[in-house]
């Protein structure tokens, strides 16, 4: 039987490519966590008129899949800049409990480059007592009548993706809500 002496440059060569498979391996699992932890766009409805649309002055967030307080009792004023792009006060809707804080931020709606006729950026910024921050979403409407309700897809960095349904009237669901979550 012949034994093999290993030297010690040898020994270190085998570690160093052991760290950088180790390194390899951890770098692509962390990309892959990522990866799957992304949220997509849903593709947007095919009615969408983005001039209709946002036209649309006052919605109220209804429905929300998380069914965070936050996310429902908001209401969305919204103005057309007439460039693509429009403004969109969200502020909490008092009516039903105690106020909610932040109770208003202000956002600019914005065509998604590359994106579907319905799919958005939104920038908001969120003023607090001492200061602002700014906060960015990818939304995509999935389904709209394009005067009295929609449905976002809404997507974060920050928070989970949600389901937010928007009607013009916060008191009873709209037909076309309830025919698109049958």
């Amino acid at each position: 039987m012949r034994r093999t002496r290993l030297a010690l440059s040898d020994l270190s060569k085998l570690h160093f490519v052991n760290m950088k498979i180790f390194i390899a391996v951890t770098f692509l699992g962390i990309l892959m966590h990522a990866y799957a932890q992304e949220c997509k766009l849903m593709p947007a409805a095919k009615n969408f008129d983005s001039n209709k649309y946002f036209n649309i002055p006052l919605v109220y967030v209804t429905h929300s899949r998380s069914g965070l307080r936050e996310d429902v009792c908001q209401k969305y004023e919204t103005t057309n800049n007439g460039n693509g792009t429009s403004s969109t006060v969200v502020s909490a809707d008092y009516t039903n409990g105690d106020p909610i804080y932040p109770p208003t931020f202000n956002c600019t709606d914005k065509p998604k480059i590359g994106g579907d006729n319905g799919h958005f950026i939104v920038e908001c910024e969120i003023q607090e007592t001492d200061e602002s921050f700014q906060y960015e979403m990818e939304v995509s409407v999935i389904a709209t009548d394009n005067q009295k309700y929609a449905i976002l897809k809404v997507c974060s960095t920050d928070d989970p993706d949600d389901i937010l349904v928007l009607q013009t009237n916060k008191d009873s669901v709209d037909p076309g809500v309830t025919k698109f979550l049958e």
